[in-house]
């Protein structure tokens, strides 16, 4: 009988094949020290550490995007050029310093401490020109007194002189700005002796409505313009034959609107097409509406002495957010940044405007609690609040002096402009990341932290500056470029023509 030799009988042998077991353990045990260290690696990276090649020391790096508008521009940091707009830079915790220069461009500058691990976006920078040259669009005999511009930034209403019913109608998507009259139903607006004003309370979500506050001697009303069809303009007071001293659209939409009684405050939700009123709550200073079924407002019902509520309403269920002391003054706005809720409620009476977010979080929970802001905006005189364009701030003014939240990164920012404002001149903002005020008949527009403030054209202190969709010309109503002693309406291009 013949037998065939196996070539290998290792793993018949006990030392030889335990031998493999422990070179297989220490193989596993090596790749899963190499897989730890790896996975450190880019975790210790995702979180911008580093290792200063110079030096051998972990650093830790933060991330800069840096962009500008209306055109690219140099990128200076710390007095060196870095290259051109857009661009990213990973950089090591520091202070920074960094300049946007384009020739025929004034210089944007913003200094800052980068913190590892944070991301800083500055591609929000807006180059004004370094000249400007205002043109005429349309002349009056005399100063208007009212203009408004659609969300989308495509229409431009200006009230002629001498009425409350005639409009030119600008559209400033068309280069040459064609105007079209618009008139309004002579029984619009209630008759009264003495001087008559005109306030924007918003626009609707079409661009086609828009609902005016309409004051008066000895008293005042809302009325809802139809730019389309003027003829089907409605006085909100006489719809609904009750005397209204706040309103909002619901969802910004036209028909549906959030009135505020001025008999006990009484708010209620009213149907235009039916005419219909549904109460949600007594007592009502102030409010402020988001959405279909998000209502903020501060109370005095159910309060202990001296003090208001201040209560936020989803669908049918009321929460309370905090007390605030009594006050002529209060100030609410309601909004979403980054799929988050924020709220802001504020009182002149404590000179303080209170932040929150995510309050749903705190008091819709199965205990529920109190919710604590997030932030505290103090001034020594509060007027009015505001969301930005992009609703990442959160800004107050009183007179010059602004308080601005900053969502993304949870700061604020407290400063003075030292402009000089007109009594109630508010600022607007220009965009998401800009304020925009009439301050000695000239436009001025600074960025939300209060730095690299431009002075820009002409304008009355009563109008705020107008911008077309791409924000490639300037609108304000001013004395004429052209014609001594005349009022106009005046496009300043901010933006070269030979960079088009």
């Amino acid at each position: 009988m013949r037998y065939t030799k196996l070539a290998n009988m290792d793993f018949l042998d006990p030392k030889k094949k335990k031998a493999h077991k422990i070179r297989l353990y220490v193989g596993y045990f090596l790749m899963a020290i190499a897989l730890s260290i790896g996975t450190l690696i880019l975790l210790f990276e995702a979180f911008g550490y580093d290792v200063n090649r110079k030096t051998g020391e972990i650093i830790q790096n933060g991330l800069v995007f840096v962009d500008a508008h209306p055109e690219q521009a140099r990128v200076i940091m710390n007095g060196k050029q870095e290259g051109q707009t857009d661009m990213r830079l990973t950089l090591p915790t520091g202070a920074y310093s960094f300049e946007l220069q384009r020739d025929g461009y004034r210089t944007w500058k913003r200094s800052f401490e980068l913190e590892g691990s944070i991301i800083e976006r500055m591609t929000y920078p807006f180059l004004f020109p370094e000249k400007l040259e205002p043109k005429d669009v349309q002349l009056y005999a005399s100063a208007p007194q009212f203009a408004t511009q659609s969300p989308d930034r495509r229409w431009l209403l200006v009230l002629k002189p001498g009425g409350l019913n005639g409009y030119d109608m600008t559209d400033l998507n068309d280069k040459n700005n064609p105007i079209t009259p618009l008139t309004l139903p002579n029984n619009l607006f209630t008759a009264a002796a003495g001087e008559h004003s005109l306030e924007t309370v918003e626009w609707s979500n079409n661009n086609r409505h828009l609902l005016v506050k309409h004051v008066y001697r000895g008293g005042f009303e809302f009325v809802m313009i139809d730019r389309e069809d003027p003829t089907q303009s409605f006085q909100v007071n006489k719809t609904f034959g009750i005397p209204i001293t706040q309103v909002a659209m619901r969802d910004k939409k036209f028909d549906q609107l959030h009135l505020l009684d001025a008999n006990g405050g009484i708010l209620r939700f009213g149907e235009v097409k039916s005419k219909g009123l549904t109460l949600l709550a007594n007592q009502v200073k102030s409010f402020k509406s988001y959405g279909s079924d998000v209502v903020l407002y501060v109370t005095e019902e159910g309060a202990p002495e001296g003090k208001a509520l201040v209560q936020i309403r989803q669908g049918d269920k009321t929460y309370k957010i905090r007390e605030l002391p009594k006050s002529q003054l209060y100030v609410t706005d309601v909004t979403r940044y980054d799929d988050r809720w924020y709220m802001a409620v504020g009182t002149d009476a404590e000179k303080k405007t209170y932040v929150y977010e995510q309050v749903f979080d705190d008091v819709a929970r199965q205990k529920p609690r109190v919710p604590a802001p997030v932030a505290v905006l103090k001034l020594q005189q509060l007027q009015y609040l505001s969301v930005s364009a992009n609703t990442r701030f959160i800004g107050v003014q009183g007179g010059s002096e602004f308080a601005v939240y900053d969502a993304e990164h949870s700061r604020q920012y407290r400063y003075d402009t030292k402009l000089a404002l007109a009594p109630g001149q508010k600022a607007t903002w220009m965009d998401g990341h800009r304020l925009a005020v009439i301050s000695e008949k000239q436009v001025a527009v600074f960025d939300f932290d209060g730095i690299n403030l431009q002075k820009l054209s002409a304008s009355e202190p009563g109008f705020l500056p107008f911008f077309d969709r791409d924000y490639d010309n300037l609108y304000t109503i001013g004395t004429s470029a052209a014609v001594k002693d005349k009022t106009a309406l005046i496009r300043t291009s901010v933006r070269i023509p030979s960079d088009e």
